[in-house]
């Protein structure tokens, strides 16, 4: 496993389950709208390119107690991965281990994909101040999508976390130089000791893959209307 997140056995038993019954509700999702019975799927043939911030020599925030965000992204990208590919997505990972990829070449691998839809997966932190915690969603093209999406990501984790949060706008470089829909997620500050330890828990960390999923089923669901 990842440095910070621990798996016994049993927990990786409830995963598997966890994630079978997630995986049967959102399908379920995409066959029945109101109702209605919906032949196609929402994501099949779209291209969505999933960015886990940091890596490498890059470890991103560390929690309280030492957890890495650098970690957290991975994992939460490699299982957001894995429920969209069953659903008829084409998923491409900017990486998909513990490696540092500059930050241009994230953005160019969705641009070279012409991708649909490009998601930076970050989490928070802020010194000084141990009580913050919200969600904050990131984009910066107005000509596009972008925008439009990360309200819809806001959100959905606003629902989740129960917790108003931010959308901003923001030259980053991962959406300075998109030509595609691009957005810049951070759902929750882990420097926040409570929520530090929340995140060191695999079945949390897939709850915060499914709240992606849900919202990409959204945006692409209301794109198509």
């Amino acid at each position: 496993m990842l440095c910070g997140i621990i798996d016994s056995g049993d927990d990786r038993m409830k995963k598997v389950a966890l994630l079978s019954i997630l995986i049967f509700s959102i399908l379920a999702l995409s066959v029945f709208a109101n109702g209605q019975i919906v032949a196609d799927k929402v994501l099949t043939g779209k291209t969505i390119v999933l960015d886990p911030g940091n890596g490498g020599s890059d470890p991103g925030a560390i929690g309280p107690t030492g957890l890495l965000e650098k970690n957290i992204n991975l994992i939460v990208a490699l299982d957001l991965a894995q429920l969209l590919k069953i659903q008829g997505a084409n998923v491409i990972l900017t990486r998909s281990t513990d490696i540092y990829v500059p930050l241009r070449q994230r953005i160019e691998i969705a641009n070279q994909a012409t991708a649909d839809l490009f998601i930076s997966i970050a989490h928070n932190s802020i010194q000084g101040a141990p009580n913050v915690d919200r969600p904050q969603v990131f984009y910066w093209s107005t000509s596009d999508s972008s925008k439009f999406a990360a309200g819809i990501f806001l959100k959905a984790f606003e629902r989740f976390f129960g917790t108003n949060g931010d959308l901003i706008k923001e030259e980053f470089t991962v959406l300075r130089y998109a030509q595609v829909p691009a957005i810049l997620v951070e759902p929750c500050f882990m420097s926040n000791p409570t929520r530090e330890q929340w995140l060191k828990s695999s079945k949390n960390l897939w709850r915060e893959a499914v709240i992606y999923d849900m919202a990409i089923l959204e945006y692409f669901e209301t794109l198509g209307s």
